[in-house]
């Protein structure tokens, strides 16, 4: 059996938690979801907290640790879901990167979203759902300009991008993009 860890890619409202439990029970997969995590530790906080620089970095950190977590699952012969929205191709790559020095299979799950069905979804999860982020129109389509679509190389899991100028390999990359994630991936140099 290959292990695989699913890479659920998108933007709010695109269905990825959703996508990720129908992966979770229909792969025996450890799903992995930040927002579930920040929802619980920081239950107390407003919508306009979730976006301060302290949220933004403490979200960062909790992704780090689900990263570790998730790879140590991984290695354990373990499917895992990664319910994070990975907007950037580096976030990808680095994960594809590291499941694949582990000897684990990669699948980015793209789940695509135009704006106007994004909006739809968000208002009718914040007018159903209690605790739900609140997202104005201005945030949604700032969020269209900045993420990254995957392109087919990443869809297919072939080739992976060299590592960014800087960076000796994508673990190092990782533990700077995830500070409580170690640089402990792959050939030491």
């Amino acid at each position: 059996m290959t292990v695989t860890i699913y890479l659920v890619v998108g933007l709010p409202g695109a269905g990825k938690t959703t996508r990720a439990k129908e992966l979770e029970n229909s792969e025996s997969a450890l799903r992995l979801t930040p927002d579930d995590w920040q929802l619980a530790i920081f239950r107390g906080d407003d919508s306009r907290r979730w976006r301060s620089k302290d949220r933004a970095d403490q979200r960062d950190r909790i992704e780090g640790k689900l990263v570790a977590v998730g790879m140590r699952a991984a290695q354990l012969g373990i499917n895992v879901v990664f319910d994070f929205g990975l907007w950037g191709k580096d976030e990808r790559s680095a994960l594809r990167w590291i499941a694949g020095t582990l000897g684990v299979h990669a699948q980015v799950v793209y789940l695509p979203i135009n704006f106007e069905e994004q909006r739809r979804r968000i208002t009718s999860r914040y007018e159903t759902e209690p605790g739900q982020f609140q997202m104005s129109d201005a945030e949604l389509k700032q969020w269209h300009v900045q993420f990254q679509a995957p392109d087919q190389a990443e869809l297919r899991d072939t080739e992976i991008p060299p590592v960014p100028p800087g960076h000796a390999t994508w673990s190092q990359w990782a533990s700077q993009r995830w500070p409580s994630l170690h640089d402990q991936y792959g050939p030491t140099t």
